[in-house]
């Protein structure tokens, strides 16, 4: 099992912690963080589209409905 997935890798019931971005985007990191997704968060994967996209997360204290592609920039370790 790979311990650095990709978030399109999560499967429900999940768990993985941000350890990091793979983004030279400044303005989409900045997007990120503001919705709570920094470093040392653990996020977990509470359901998954029917055509398997978007995707429900739990992450702090709410819920966040996240696009696979885009959500791929998180550098992720499972937990």
């Amino acid at each position: 099992m790979n311990n650095e997935p990709k978030f399109s890798e999560l499967k429900k019931g999940d768990k993985a912690e941000i350890i990091g971005y793979n983004t030279g985007d400044s303005q989409y990191k900045s997007k990120l963080l503001s919705m709570g997704l920094v470093r040392g968060v653990v996020l977990q994967v509470l359901q998954v589209a029917p055509l398997g996209d978007p995707v429900e997360v739990s992450v702090l204290s709410y819920r966040l409905s996240l696009r696979k592609q885009e959500a791929n920039v998180l550098k992720l370790r499972r937990v």
